[in-house]
Order: C-alpha cells, then sequence, then structure tokens
C-alpha cells in the first residue's frame, strides 16, 4: 500500500510560493483559523489526484496562481 509521506505546494491556492508539508505520521490533523489554508491543502490533493483524469492541462493548471 502507498502512502503519502509530504506533499509541496508552490503557488496554489492559499499557499504562495512553495511550501513542504510532512505527512510521514500515523495520523495527522489539520486545524487552524479560518482562512489558514486548511481547504487548501484539501483541494491539493484532490486536484492531484482528479488530474488523472484530466486530458486538457489548463483544467489543472486554472488552480495554480501565476508564477510572475
Amino acid at each position: 500500500m502507498y502512502k503519502i509521506k509530504e506533499i509541496k505546494l508552490k503557488n496554489f491556492n492559499f499557499f504562495y510560493g512553495e511550501r513542504s508539508l510532512d505527512f510521514d505520521r500515523k495520523h495527522i490533523l489539520l486545524y487552524g483559523e479560518n482562512g489558514s489554508g486548511k481547504s487548501s491543502i484539501y483541494w491539493a490533493l484532490y486536484t492531484f489526484f482528479q488530474s488523472v483524469f484530466k486530458h486538457d492541462v489548463r483544467q489543472v493548471q486554472k488552480y495554480f496562481l501565476p508564477t510572475t
């Protein structure tokens, strides 16, 4: 069985720049104030898993902030 050990987010929704999240633990609890990025982590995972079924790259890239 596979396990997600780390997530690296770069310019994704709430996370500007590059952020690394360590998931190499038995249990993970995400908590924080409103607007702290909890849903962005969920959407990052969702987008990753759903991107397998997308044939058009633009359908995935629309979730990322442009790099300037």
